[in-house]
Formats: structure tokens, C-alpha cells, sequence
């Protein structure tokens, strides 16, 4: 289908971006902060660490030593309290013991004593931005309040990622793709103390902006925004892990190659887009110092020296467990001893296939092979990345580590079909929707079984659940599983909203559907 002839009109959703900005931070940051509020302090991967870590750095603690009484973590001096924090994991790795165990460890001391940190290599930029409630809330109410600042800033991301893909000509798609991209690991991430759970929102927020700016019209005052928007969810990417380098360069290279060739000619004679060009090599700067010159701390095993052979096998065996990675980046709980239930994975992976068997089958070819690109990132990256570590560390690859690709890969998914002008007609709408509620389902039997696994155990009676004393979450359990019951409603609807009212035709101003991409000329 030809565009229509250009002009610099805005379309209504360009008008109302940032009322779609509001409505879908709000959406998304309330389930999240009820993620937040239904975990057990400590109860996420390497919370206490990320914990003791946030509390140090926001009270200047940017580079520490190493703990004297272990070398290889790193010496933090933060309230008894938080310090106290690694003895309240006494439920990891067993899914039948719960929280209770936590009452005969807890510690509400204020008092600034010293502790050590497995995360003191990790930049100090997150936990400054999640560590500043550990500065005037005590006991529990500071991790709650730590858990509840990282909420709010992957709520912003995946917000603006939501904002972005709007502002596209098509986005039908590519929104759907959005938000099944938001798995239930990524809303328990981002209730709690982890950089992983930014890292996957963030990569979502940067590369629909890009997509929006390679692929739009804007000039002059809204390119300045588009490249603020950009720059700032780059910053949150970049504040996770050192592999955040990786995913920055990828997703900008394929934004950039699904855009037209004039449009990128034309963004490279703007000022803002040599500001954006500045400040994230000044933000990229400095984190490779950072990573080339870590703070040094004592090993706990020396690497061992690698073989061919060995290697081969570390290769071949990480790829072979892409399926569970897949699994993990859908809801792997607790210290990985608590799994999603069936009926989340199953609709995930059914989405998942679906988005990605129907982008290859009738997506656009000038789009598809991004999604080809980024599917082959999403699987070997894992077992290239596990061979540098294998000999230190073992095998330690988690699927979340991989949260931020599959956001962009479900986004290019969609992209392909809008780009190919798959619409949709009264019973597609009606099979998308039952889609969102089967998802909305999955969110809320995740969300509700984890309650039960560090209330009464994984397998523990829901009698047990309902009538006897045991670990209580703030507001009760019973309150937190009817409020996300309701968020997951207005989930539906307004998913629901957006998938119907989105444009048919491409908006007159947008780039010529039918030109090629970069990659093709």
C-alpha cells in the first residue's frame, strides 16, 4: 500500500503521546509496586547484595574496598538492618519453606555497621537512582522503599516504549509485541532490587525511540525531545551490566537499518542528533572505565585453563538449553527455586511462537530480517558469553540476563506485520483480546502462586492459605491479590483499546511504507 503524500500534520496519537505516556506509567507501575509489596525482602535473585550495595552508594560509597573479613565482596558500611539482609534469604532453593523463617533473623538496627557485597563491580549509577530511600526510611520500609525507586524508573521506560511505538505509521503490531514483551519476570524485576529488571525496560524504551525517530518526521523541538527520550533511557540501560554495551550497539544498529536511508542523511545535518551522538559517548565513556578499570577484589577460585574440547561442549550445551532460557525470561521466582505455572508459560510461548512464526511467514521482507538478527543474538550471545565464564564460574546463565533482547525481538515481530499491512478484522480483534485475557490470566496465577510459595510453600494447602497465621505480605495477601486482579483488567481493556484504534493507513506524513531499509539498498 503507497503512502500518502507527506505533511507535517500530526496525527492524534502524536498529539496525545505523552497522555499515552501517563495512562501506560501508571498501568505499568501498578503491578509492579504490588510485585514489590507481595515479595519477601531478599526473596529476589541477589536482592541483599544489590540491597547492601544501593544503601552504600547512596551514601558515597562509589567505590569501596574489598571486606576484610571477605576480599572477594566488597566492604559496605550501611545500616544493621539492610546490612543484615543476607540473612533473610533462609527460604532460598527450598520452595516448601516460607517466609516465616525470615522473624528469628530480622534486624530493624539503624546502626552503620560494616558488610561485604557481590555486587561492588556493578556501576554505581543504579543503585544511586534505587538507593536514596535507605537515607530516611528505617527496618523494612527501606527496602520496600529501594524496591518501590526501581519500580518507578522501569515503569518510565517501558512507558516511554509504549509512547514510542504509537508514534509510528503502523503500530498495531509492533504495540501487541510490546506488550507481551512485558513477561511476568520483567513486572518482578521491576518490583524489586535488581538492575535486570531496568535493563530489560529500558532496552524497550531505547530502541522504540530510535525506531520512532528513524522511521518519523520529527524536527526541530520534537527531535530535541526524541533524542532527550533516547539519551535517557540509553543512561538506564547502560547502568546495568557491562554486557549493556552490547545491547546498546545492537539496538541502535538495527533501528537505524530499519529506517530509510534519507531519514538517517537527514538526522545526521540536526544538531539534536549530534547532541544524542555526544552525550552517549560521553555516558559510554565512562562506563567502559568503569568496567576496564573495576575496583580489584580477591577471587574465590582461580580460572581454570580451558580446552578446546571443553570449550566445544560449554558452546553446545548452553545452546541446547535456549527452551528453559526462554522459560526463565517468563517467571523463574525466588532464588531459581520457583517456576511460573503451566498456564503462564503456555501462553507465553504460545504468543511468543505466534508473534514470530507469523512475522517470518508474512511479515515484510525488508523488516524480517530483524527479527532473523535478533533471534540469533537472543540465542547465542548466552553461549558465547558462558564460555568466557565457564572456567571461573561454572555454568551461570539465567534467562533473564536476556530480557532486554527479547523485548526488542517481540517489538520486530510486530514491526514486520505492520510494515507488510496486516490488519485486522472483527474476529482477529476478538482473538487478540482473548490473547490479552489468557496472558492477564497468566500474570495474575504467576503473581498469586508466588504468594503461596513463601506463604504455606510451593505445595503447602490453600486452606492453610486462607485460614492460618503465617507470613503476611504488607496489606495482606488477600488485598494484593484483588488489586491485581483489577490492574489486570484494565490491562485488558486498554490493550484491548489500543490494538482498535490503531490507524489503518499510514499517517500522511510518515516515511513511504514501501521504501527500502537501509540493509536492503
Amino acid at each position: 500500500m503507497a503512502a500518502l503524500a507527506p505533511t507535517d500534520r500530526p496525527t492524534r496519537w502524536e498529539r496525545r503521546r505523552w497522555l499515552t505516556f501517563l495512562v501506560a506509567f501508571v498501568a505499568i507501575l501498578a503491578p509492579m509496586a504490588l510485585w514489590a509489596l507481595a515479595s519477601p525482602i531478599g526473596s529476589v535473585p541477589d536482592e541483599p547484595s544489590h540491597a547492601i550495595r544501593a544503601a552504600a552508594v547512596a551514601r558515597g560509597q562509589v567505590v569501596s574496598e574489598p571486606w576484610d573479613k571477605n576480599p572477594s565482596l566488597a566492604e559496605a558500611t550501611v545500616p544493621e538492618n539492610i546490612a543484615n539482609a543476607h540473612d533473610l534469604v533462609c527460604f532460598a532453593f527450598d520452595a516448601e519453606k516460607t517466609a516465616d523463617c525470615q522473624d528469628a533473623v530480622r534486624d530493624r538496627d539503624q546502626d552503620l555497621v560494616a558488610t561485604g557485597s557481590s555486587a561492588g563491580l556493578n556501576s554505581p549509577v543504579f543503585y544511586a537512582l534505587v538507593g536514596w530511600p535507605s537515607l530516611f526510611l528505617e527496618g523494612d520500609a527501606a527496602f520496600y522503599g529501594m524496591r518501590l525507586a526501581g519500580a518507578v524508573l522501569c515503569s518510565l521506560a517501558l512507558a516511554i516504549m509504549v509512547m514510542q511505538l504509537t508514534l509510528l505509521a503502523r503500530f498495531r503490531w509492533a504495540v501487541v509485541g510490546g506488550i507481551v514483551a512485558i513477561t511476568p519476570m520483567v513486572l518482578y524485576l521491576g518490583g524489586s532490587i535488581n538492575p535486570n529488571g531496568l535493563e530489560a525496560a529500558a532496552a524497550g524504551g531505547l530502541f522504540a525511540t530510535l525506531l520512532a525517530t528513524f522511521r518519523g518526521r520529527q524536527l526541530g523541538r520534537r527531535l530535541w525531545e526524541q533524542a532527550g527520550l533516547a539519551l535517557l533511557t540509553a543512561s538506564f540501560l547502560l547502568t546495568g551490566r557491562s554486557i549493556s554495551l552490547l545491547w546498546v550497539l545492537v539496538i541502535a544498529v538495527v533501528a537505524m537499518l530499519l529506517g530509510s536511508r534519507e531519514r538517517t542523511l537527514e538526522l545526521l545535518r540536526k544538531p539534536a542528533a549530534w547532541a544524542l551522538i555526544a552525550g552517549l559517548a560521553v555516558v559510554g565513556l565512562l562506563t567502559v572505565l568503569w568496567y576496564v578499570f573495576p575496583p580489584v577484589y580477591g577471587a574465590e577460585t582461580e580460572p581454570g585453563k580451558p580446552s578446546i574440547v571443553g570449550l566445544a561442549f560449554v558452546f553446545v550445551f548452553t545452546l541446547l538449553q535456549t527452551v528453559d532460557f526462554f522459560f526463565g525470561m517468563i517467571g523463574f521466582f525466588g532464588w531459581v527455586d520457583t517456576g511460573a505455572p503451566s498456564l503462564t508459560i503456555a501462553a507465553w510461548i504460545g504468543a511468543i511462537l505466534l508473534l514470530l512464526a507469523t512475522s517470518v511467514l508474512w511479515g515484510r521482507k525488508g523488516t524480517r530480517w530483524a527479527v532473523w538478527v535478533l533471534l540469533a543474538v537472543t540465542v547465542l550471545v548466552p553461549a558465547i558469553t558462558q564460555i568466557g565464564v565457564y572456567t571461573q564460574y561454572g555454568f551461570i546463565w539465567q534467562g533473564r540476563y536476556m530480557l532486554a533482547i527479547l523485548v526488542c525481538l517481540l517489538i520486530v515481530a510486530g514491526l514486520a506485520l505492520d510494515d507488510a499491512g496486516i490488519g485486522a478484522d472483527a474476529k482477529l480483534s476478538r482473538f487478540v483480546t482473548g490473547g490479552y485475557v489468557l496472558l492477564a490470566a497468566g500474570q495474575l496465577l504467576a503473581f498469586f502462586m508466588v504468594l503461596r510459595r513463601y506463604i504455606v510453600g510451593a505445595n503447602g494447602s490453600l486452606s492453610a492459605m486462607l485460614f492460618d497465621d503465617g507470613w503476611e505480605p504488607p496489606f495482606g495477601w488477600n488485598s494484593l491479590v484483588v488489586l491485581f486482579t483489577l490492574v489486570m483488567i484494565v490491562w485488558v481493556l486498554l490493550a484491548r483499546r489500543v490494538f482498535r484504534a490503531a490507524p489503518v493507513v499510514e499517517p500522511s506524513h510518515a516515511v513511504e511504507q514501501d521504501s527500502r531499509p537501509r540493509l536492503d539498498a
